[in-house]
């Protein structure tokens, strides 16, 4: 029997008052205006905005070996509340899925475990470069690489010469580099005058130390070994305008470049240190308040690829630390996305620019990540893709509470905040998942495989 959903459809370049009829979990007709068809389960959400399912390209579920953070469990769930009805696995576990192996562990795991649909990011190490030779491509989305971290981090690399190695190895095999571009050798350099000669340990320091030029210097580095290699990037969280001019300057000489913003960047800037403290210490660091507002600049104008959490949980305590040297780098974030840009949107640009800016978050946290990533049966209230529906109610606030929350450690950097725009409900491949909090069914999330739509 075909299920029926009614409400605002926010399409790819408009929105319509109209009805989707769903048969075996795709979308098979949409219609303008409220049809009367009977014939199967009829889901009313007039007076609600119906947005395509979102995608998060960084789904820390710290499963394997750090689940006292999140699990897959957990950490599926809160994306299902806040609208995510497929998750994109990292590597960074303990062990980390840096081989064909760990590939098919994890693939294991997140099919019993997982309540969204899913794929995996593999990652690398600089001691089994040569796993990317063997792994199937089919089973992952691309490769994951850390050009800065932790020196003594297995998954680090910060020699250009192992990064040339990686990337010959991704040209040669048609993968896909998924890079957090940060340089560590300028790292090491500011870290050694801001924390060992100028004894800083103040959460600000944290920006001074990773600064402009250690994020611009490295993704300026990635372009340049995907253009020589013939490598399509992916570029994670960036954090300054400057960086999405290098991104347009990669296009222009023939590089497949793309680049994501974090919603805590666009949520946070270095001024709200004295207010949050070290809680939203994340890498690359937070901004100041003007190149803050030029990412919402370009987030408004189509230059931001797409927008992603960075669902990264840790507990409170690994938070809580005096020097932020000591902090834990991340924050969880997945129930608050969606109210996250729906508020900010309209306190920036004014709720007369509402439907202007869902149909641009549409675009940025589903339709361009599904294309980016291959998955092109999701992505889109259109015909024909999987009806992965989040319903949202954009007329009253929530007031962000740890008991509304899903996520392991069960805290917010949001919480007590107001916010519009939460989930009502979420639907994964045309089934309720999720309704006024609660999550419905168990865990039915599916491994994601490459097709046209």
């Amino acid at each position: 029997m075909p299920t029926i959903l009614k409400g605002a459809l926010v399409l790819p370049d408009r929105i319509l008052n109209g009805t989707i009829t769903v048969v075996d979990g795709r979308i098979a007709r949409i219609e303008e205006g409220f049809s009367d068809r009977d014939g199967g389960e009829t889901f009313d959400f007039r007076g609600k905005y119906l947005l395509p399912g979102l995608i998060e390209v960084h789904g820390h579920m710290r499963e394997p070996g750090l689940e006292y953070k999140e699990d897959i469990a957990h950490g599926t769930r809160a994306g299902l509340a806040g609208g995510y009805t497929t998750i994109l696995d990292m590597p960074n576990t303990r062990p980390p899925t840096t081989t064909a192996g760990r590939v098919d562990e994890q693939i294991q795991r997140y099919a019993t475990r997982s309540y969204c649909d899913f794929a995996i990011n593999m990652g690398v190490s600089r001691e089994e470069i040569d796993e990317l030779r063997v792994v199937d491509p089919d089973k992952i989305t691309g490769v994951k690489i850390f050009a800065a971290g932790h020196q003594s981090a297995p998954t680090t690399i910060p020699r250009l010469s192992d990064l040339a190695r990686i990337f010959a190895i991704l040209g040669e095999r048609g993968l896909m580099a998924i890079v957090h571009a940060e340089n560590q050798e300028l790292i090491d350099y500011f870290l050694h005058h801001y924390r060992d000669i100028a004894g800083r340990h103040d959460p600000a320091a944290w920006g001074e130390v990773r600064n402009l030029s250690v994020v611009l210097t490295s993704v300026l580095e990635m372009i340049s070994l995907a253009k020589y290699f013939g490598v399509k990037l992916y570029l994670l969280h960036l954090s300054t305008p400057e960086e999405f001019a290098a991104v347009d300057f990669g296009r222009r000489i023939g590089v497949e470049v793309y680049g994501e913003v974090t919603t805590a960047h666009l949520a946070f800037s270095s001024a709200d240190y004295a207010r949050y403290g070290n809680l939203i210490n994340i890498a690359p660091a937070l901004r100041s308040p003007e190149a803050q507002d030029q990412l919402w600049q370009l987030l408004r104008a189509g230059k931001i690829d797409t927008v992603v959490t960075d669902h990264a949980p840790h507990t409170l305590a690994e938070k809580q630390k005096a020097s932020v040297w000591e902090v834990a780098s991340g924050m969880p974030g997945l129930q608050e996305a969606i109210p996250v840009l729906v508020s900010n949107w309209i306190k920036r640009f004014g709720r007369e620019t509402l439907e202007e800016g869902l149909i641009r978050i549409a675009q940025v946290t589903s339709g361009n990540i599904a294309r980016i990533f291959g998955f092109e049966q999701k992505g889109a209230l259109a015909v024909g893709k999987d009806a992965d529906i989040v319903v949202i109610d954009t007329e009253r606030t929530w007031t962000v509470r740890k008991e509304d929350l899903y996520t392991k450690n069960q805290w917010s950097v949001y919480e007590g905040l107001e916010l519009s725009g939460r989930p009502l409900a979420t639907f994964l491949r045309g089934q309720l998942v999720y309704h006024k909090g609660q999550i419905i069914g168990e865990a039915r999330g599916q491994l994601l495989k490459r097709r046209a739509a």
